[in-house]
């Protein structure tokens, strides 16, 4: 075997293994090449919200979520941070149709190239409220994001 294929070997056993790497680590290393994100959704609202969460190629269905019970979805953003995610609430007293994630909630929370973090949604009576941390539903610096329609 020349030296030529015996380096070549190497090369290619070195980059597999490394790749390889990216296949066992946790969850939240999923996206070496680009940002993690989890997105959480939760209700402060006595009754029952029906939420819809869609991208350009997903639906992920409905789920019904009740008070203190959450909706949470993990995913790899576009390298070229373009993702979006719309969101679709109903209730009994209205509701919502918002982006629980783009470019702009993104940048409100921060995230470094090739690493995670979450988003927080709160759905209360008064409206949806955004959130870089997880913190009582009651705290006053969740940021009022929009209004039930």
């Amino acid at each position: 075997m020349s030296i030529f294929v015996t380096k070549r070997f190497y090369f290619l056993l070195i980059v597999s293994a490394y790749f390889t790497c990216f296949l066992i680590t946790p969850s939240y290393s999923q996206c070496p090449f680009a940002r993690n994100w989890s997105v959480y959704i939760y209700s402060a609202m006595p009754d029952p919200v029906d939420v819809n969460v869609k991208s350009g190629d997903d639906d992920l269905g409905h789920h019904n979520i009740t008070f203190d019970l959450g909706y949470r979805f993990n995913f790899c953003e576009s390298i070229f941070g373009n993702t979006l995610f719309v969101g679709y609430f109903s209730h009994k007293f209205g509701s919502a149709h918002m982006h629980v994630f783009d470019r702009k909630v993104g940048a409100l929370i921060g995230c470094k190239f090739g690493g995670h973090a979450n988003v927080y949604w709160l759905l209360k009576q008064d409206g949806y409220y955004l959130s870089k941390e997880y913190k009582p539903y009651n705290d006053p610096t969740w940021e009022l994001r929009g209004r039930w329609e």
